[in-house]
């Protein structure tokens, strides 16, 4: 039962750690009141999470000797997949919606579009090109060990 338990709250607080990530970005580019309320809730419940894996793991030291690895990194490697494939989503609709935007095109004399520079910023490309190895070896990870057993 503590096994499970264990596990729950670990892959709980894996899952709120990404949360946390995203309302991080949220408040930093809005600087709104919501969204620095739901990061503090996030990250006080990460804290209490925190808290009750240490006490489990205090109170019941076998727990974390009879922990299997295995299993976290398939979910650890199925959350940082998802992750990344969250982010070249959007950044591919962000590039997507400047392509059709006419401020970043202009019309040549054969009447074809010419596309300007800034319709794919170089920090957008830079993530793409740069997270493809990590997202392509989570991904075979997870998809691996979910499907072949």
């Amino acid at each position: 039962m503590k096994d499970k338990f264990f596990l729950g709250l670990l892959i709980f607080l894996q899952l709120l750690i990404f949360l946390n990530i995203k309302f991080i970005r949220s408040y930093i580019a809005n600087k709104k009141e919501e969204s620095f309320r739901i990061l503090f809730i996030t990250t006080s419940v990460i804290l209490i999470i925190g808290i009750a894996v240490l006490a489990v793991m205090m109170n019941d030291p076998d727990v974390v000797a009879k922990f299997q690895m295995q299993r976290m990194m398939v979910l650890e490697s199925g959350l940082l997949f998802c992750f990344l494939i969250y982010i070249k989503t959007r950044i591919t609709i962000r590039v997507f919606k400047r392509v059709k935007n006419p401020d970043f095109y202009d019309i040549s004399f054969f009447g074809k579009k010419v596309y300007k520079v800034e319709v794919v910023k170089k920090s957008e490309l830079a993530i793409y090109i740069l997270s493809m190895p990590v997202t392509l070896i989570s991904g075979a990870y997870f998809l691996v060990n979910v499907f072949a057993g």
